[in-house]
């Protein structure tokens, strides 16, 4: 099976105690002669640390947390007959602890206590490490986890998150893993879907997800802009590689999009109307649509434009390449192009069969890469007229390859939050060439600004060989979840 490691939260996510630690936040309050809360303000109030809580429900001198917590734990203690396991969690973890999955828990309770009811509900030998506090003050569990899960070597691929609060969705992120998180727990679906999280209501539905070994890929090219493969070639070989859904994202077109559709209509796999819009910023800086109406007259008219700008563009870098010594005409690029769509890509490859260069890697690390001495800045349209342009036409629209834009993690932000007053909905989570501080950063910050995830190979065909349609490099694997995710965002949006 897909995951050999899981990492569990224990409050909320094992175990069923809303209502307890609800009884104890209102035994608390009735001893400070104050009204009692509902458990809609509980689940609007809850977040980590847990100190943020009380600050919503008690004034600042009366904020002891020391006392707060010794208080919860006697209560909580008073309370312990009512704690229940979550329906159907008995189940599964001896299932998975069956199969050989290896499972933790990660836990902002103290050790001992998590420990005794594990024993009472008898499922303590299910777990191969209780990773939990020696102290009761309920901190950040993501070092704690993070130096555990260094220590294993886990491989990211082959473990998964799951827990109920947007807490665990972060600690998920510092370990660059899978992330599900249960809507019976702590903070509740409405602000889990606020934050475009992805989340399941019942252990029932977190079993589909656990054990479902479907993936999917949501940026790949045809030959309607610089890939090597025919819409439908595309689609049949999507297929033939296992793939459950996939989207065609050509650069700066749609006209792929209705022969990949009747494709997919004869073949076993789910097709997503894409595009992948090459924006105009100071750094190298690509949006992803999904889910679009290929027809829609904005986003047409915004083709057009962008057409008339990449062909004088293409021009422009011919025209450099040949002052520098280089024997290269957009005319040339054009007939290996297929006489339709000229990219960067097209003239590496000429540049590669006409010996200027051994690979498209160097021609683009040489010449016409962001910053080289042949390259071109793009001027037509903004990141943010991208994102709108998407938006028009009823699509997402998600920051492609985020590493490509050579911005620190300060500087993405600023660019995130630019777009997402534009309308952007998510980021690339998921791309090859990102390393697993770039996974953890970009998708804490994802969690940080409430955008949902997406991703994909970037392939190409054989214009990247290196790059495999579904897995990358090999080491990618986007789990269908996220897909259900996507759409649900699309649905409600």
């Amino acid at each position: 099976m897909r995951y050999k490691y899981i990492f569990w939260d224990f409050n909320g996510t094992v175990i069923d105690d809303v209502r307890n630690a609800l009884a104890c936040v209102n035994d608390l309050l009735e001893r400070k002669n104050r009204k009692p809360i509902t458990l809609s303000d509980y689940y609007n109030y809850v977040e980590t640390p847990i100190i943020g809580f009380y600050r919503h429900i008690l004034p600042p001198e009366e904020l002891d947390f020391n006392e707060i917590s010794k208080a919860f734990h006697e209560d909580y203690a008073r309370h312990l007959d009512e704690t229940r396991l979550a329906d159907g969690v008995y189940e599964l973890l001896h299932t998975l602890k069956d199969k050989g999955v290896y499972q933790y828990i990660v836990t902002a309770n103290q050790i001992d206590e998590v420990t005794d009811l594990l024993k009472k509900f008898d499922i303590h030998h299910c777990f191969d490490c209780v990773l939990g506090a020696d102290n009761a003050l309920a901190e950040s569990k993501i070092e704690r986890a993070k130096s555990f899960f260094d220590t294993l070597k886990i491989d990211p691929n082959e473990a998964i998150f799951i827990g109920d609060t947007l807490h665990d969705l972060e600690t998920a992120n510092a370990l660059g893993i899978d992330c599900v998180l249960v809507e019976y727990g702590h903070q509740g679906k409405k602000l889990l879907s606020e934050h475009n999280a992805f989340s399941v209501a019942s252990v029932r539905d977190l079993e589909r997800i656990i054990f479902d070994e479907r993936v999917v890929d949501f940026h790949t090219h045809s030959t309607c802009s610089d890939g090597t493969m025919t819409p439908s070639e595309l689609v049949l070989y999507a297929e033939k590689r296992g793939l459950s859904a996939f989207a065609l994202t050509d650069h700066d077109s749609v006209d792929g999009i209705k022969e990949a559709m009747a494709q997919a209509e004869k073949c076993n796999i789910e097709f997503i109307p894409g595009i992948e819009f090459s924006a105009a910023e100071n750094t190298e800086t690509h949006i992803i649509g999904l889910f679009i109406d290929p027809e829609n007259e904005v986003l047409l008219n915004t083709i057009q434009k962008l057409k008339d700008s990449r062909r004088r563009r293409m021009e422009d870098i011919c025209r450099k390449l040949q002052k520098l010594g280089l024997d290269i005409t957009h005319d040339e690029a054009l007939t290996i192009a297929g006489g339709n769509f000229v990219g960067r890509a097209h003239i590496a490859k000429l540049m590669v069969e006409k010996g200027y260069c051994k690979t498209i890697k160097e021609c683009f690390d040489k010449y016409i890469g962001l910053g080289k001495p042949a390259y071109s800045e793009k001027n037509e349209l903004t990141a943010a007229e991208a994102v709108k342009s998407i938006r028009a036409a009823g699509g997402l629209a998600f920051l492609a390859h985020l590493n490509q834009t050579g911005y620190d993690i300060e500087k993405t932000e600023e660019l995130l939050l630019t777009l997402k007053e534009a309308g952007l909905n998510g980021i690339e989570g998921y791309y090859p060439e990102y390393d697993e501080n770039h996974i953890s950063s970009y998708r804490a910050l994802a969690e940080k600004l409430s955008l949902a995830l997406s991703g994909g190979s970037d392939f190409h065909g054989s214009m990247k060989p290196h790059i495999e349609i579904g897995v990358g490099k090999g080491d990618l694997r986007i789990p269908y979840f996220i897909y259900e995710n996507l759409k649900n965002i699309h649905k409600n949006d």
